[in-house]
């Protein structure tokens, strides 16, 4: 039986879409790509046959079915590919990946926005202060990871290996500060410093670091100009 063509609705700047686009590359899994632009409203057929409520990714899966939500998305890809090791087969380590993508979404993701959105000195002040806390926290729960007999020693959530936890974080550190970027000259490399001197990020160090070394979480990015250019299109201006 051949297996129905799959099809990503994507939007290459975007961090949510970028988890699709990595299963797929880490899967080697055959699709094709529509682009879309996110900065204007989405086509009528878009919204009518893909997703109403207009964003990406979506999959479309023959010619009858279609997923929505990023991390749906890559996760049915993954579980396409029991063969790529991207998803734990130890429940308990399966559900701190899980937990590890539900508190960078809930905790993590929104402290950083808010250094980004707020703009008075002394409120951005206490919001950098705030993304470095939580940052602190993900180091807690990278280091209390649990460990199977046959996991080795490795800079990734679990180990040597590569897997779901990373991917589905990996577009969020690869820019980690560069959404702040387009405030002023500096900014960014001041948040890499202070990321730097923090002694209590040795293991969120690692980790980011490793995840952006990788081929495939390289290839699935998109250039840096064009993302500072898309966020000063979607966030407040700085004078």
């Amino acid at each position: 039986m051949t297996a129905p063509k799959l099809t990503l609705y994507n939007t290459y700047y975007c961090p949510y879409a970028a988890r699709a686009v990595l299963a797929l590359a880490e899967t080697k899994q055959e699709h094709e790509v529509v682009e879309l632009d996110l900065s204007v409203p989405r086509p009528d057929w878009y919204l009518k046959d893909i997703n109403p409520y207009g964003q990406v990714p979506a999959l479309k899966i023959g010619e009858d079915h279609i997923i929505l939500e990023s991390l749906i998305v890559a996760e049915y890809i993954a579980d396409l590919h029991p063969e790529s090791g991207l998803i734990p087969k130890d429940p308990l380590q399966l559900a701190q990946s899980r937990y590890l993508i539900h508190h960078w979404g809930a905790r993590t993701q929104p402290a950083l926005f808010k250094a980004t959105i707020t703009l008075d000195a002394a409120e951005n002040a206490k919001a950098r202060q705030e993304v470095f806390t939580e940052l602190e926290k993900v180091d807690v729960l990278l280091r209390n990871v649990a460990r199977t007999p046959e996991d080795k020693e490795g800079p990734f959530f679990l180990g040597e290996k590569f897997t779901f936890a990373d991917l589905a974080l990996a577009s969020f550190l690869t820019r980690l500060f560069l959404v702040v970027a387009y405030q002023e000259e500096g900014v960014e490399q001041e948040f890499e410093q202070a990321l730097k001197d923090n002694k209590n990020l040795e293991r969120f160090r690692e980790w980011r670091d490793a995840i952006s070394q990788r081929p495939t979480v390289q290839k699935a990015s998109a250039p840096r100009e064009i993302l500072v250019k898309n966020y000063r299109k979607f966030l407040p201006k700085t004078n």
